[in-house]
């Protein structure tokens, strides 16, 4: 009876085994593709760079672009002024 119940243990420590195994290898494959396939991120991070970029761009140069704005809309208005 002891040899049965011991037997059984065996078997379930060694499938335990396995499927711990397994799911320890899946995670490391798991890992492995996120690292390797970091594209989507590096996208992200750049554009974001870029809207930083133009926005400081914008700070910076607000008095000059409303300027620019306001002589393109009278230049604009001008004109529908004369048709």
């Amino acid at each position: 009876m002891k040899n049965l119940f011991a037997d059984k243990m065996d078997r379930m420590t060694d499938v335990m085994a396995n499927r711990a195994a397994a799911a320890v290898l899946a995670a490391k494959r798991g890992v492995n593709s996120f690292l390797k396939d970091e594209e989507g991120e590096t996208n992200l991070i750049s554009i974001l760079l870029i809207i930083v970029v133009t926005l400081a761009m914008v700070a910076i140069f607000k008095s000059r672009i409303s300027a620019i704005m306001g002589t393109i809309f009278d230049k604009i208005e001008a004109f529908i002024k004369k048709m």
